[in-house]
């Protein structure tokens, strides 16, 4: 009966050490995980260099270091202050907003561009959001001036990076089906393992088109506003899909400078040179020819047969789309 009796009591004492040290082990395990660089944080940031803490693309890179060089080349790097970007999105703002829609600078609206172009700023504070927006007006209008460099330098940290489409959109082309992206988690074509850095969920949506022609084409905000900052994604589908096209966005705008079978982070388009040889075909055709005397007028001598040559050129779109688009 004591054997029993204190067996009654140990398991009591065991019992009460584990109840009080669950809740501090995992307080721990999750002070540790918000220090692994790793981890995608989830918060909202008051702060540009907030959002970069949270969800820099560095962090990605120090494990796919190839593939960050790559996407650090790419456009997608330069979302928010290549020219044409930070000119148009100026313009929604400072221009469309308050003077043709009527309307205050919110975070909803802010969203209508950046969910695209720097989807992070989701996770952005009201406040954050509509500071952007002011900055970008700033950047733009003041660009020869310290203030508008210092405002492009803090929107420069802002872009379309590993979380914008390995989080964010990866399975938002079927939300209903899918639901939201699990948060902290990466999405890619595999699910392969990372080694314990993250969790890495399979998804074949991130291998389609479609993916792509979220922010490639028209555009429907929340709200139900349509936005359509270009067509390239119309022209694919009604003159590329529809006429018997098999290959992807990714096929074309994904292979170059890949190695090993696996897909390029270099997105190259209208602007890489080696992409335009080999969107366009140009043939050239020359003939020879002789005016008569007298039939062109300005020459030396205008009694005298002219040389002169008719060109000929074709120019073929060997692309998925029109050309060009965005």
């Amino acid at each position: 009966m004591k054997a029993v009796t204190m067996l009654f009591r140990t398991c009591l004492i065991l019992g009460c050490i584990m109840l009080f040290t669950q809740p501090l082990a995992a307080a721990e395990k999750s002070k540790k995980a918000d220090k692994n660089p790793h981890t995608i944080a989830t918060k909202e940031a008051k702060t540009i260099d907030e959002l970069v803490e949270m969800l820099d693309e560095k962090k990605c890179g120090s494990c796919h270091p190839e593939i960050y060089k790559e996407w650090e080349k790419s456009w997608h790097a330069k979302s928010v202050t290549s020219p044409g970007a930070l000119k148009g999105i100026h313009n929604f703002f400072a221009i469309g907003l308050p003077k043709e829609w009527k309307k205050p600078i919110t975070k909803a609206e802010v969203l209508k561009c950046y969910d695209c172009h720097a989807p992070v700023i989701n996770y952005a504070s009201e406040e954050l959001a509509v500071e952007i927006a002011e900055m970008v007006i700033t950047a733009h209008k003041e660009k020869d001036k310290p203030s508008g460099e210092k405002a492009k330098k803090e929107l420069s940290k802002l872009n379309v990076g590993c979380v914008s489409c390995h989080n964010l959109k990866a399975i938002s082309v079927a939300r209903g089906l899918r639901g939201d992206p699990k948060k902290g988690a990466i999405y890619g074509p595999t699910g392969a393992n990372s080694g314990g850095a993250h969790e890495t969920i399979e998804t074949v949506d991130i291998t389609r088109s479609v993916m792509c022609m979220q922010c490639h084409g028209k555009y429907t905000a929340p709200d139900g506003e349509t936005i359509q900052c270009n067509t390239l994604s119309g022209s694919f589908q009604n003159a590329y899909q529809n006429n018997g096209g098999t290959e992807t966005c990714q096929d074309c705008h994904m292979e170059k400078g890949g190695k090993n079978g696996k897909k390029s982070h270099l997105f190259p388009g209208g602007h890489d040179l080696d992409m335009v040889k080999k969107g366009l075909g140009l043939k050239v055709n020359f003939a020879q020819y002789r005016h008569l005397p007298g039939k062109i007028k300005g020459v030396k001598n205008d009694k005298a047969w002219i040389p002169s040559a008719i060109v000929t050129a074709f120019v073929e779109n060997k692309a998925g789309h029109r050309i060009p688009d965005g």
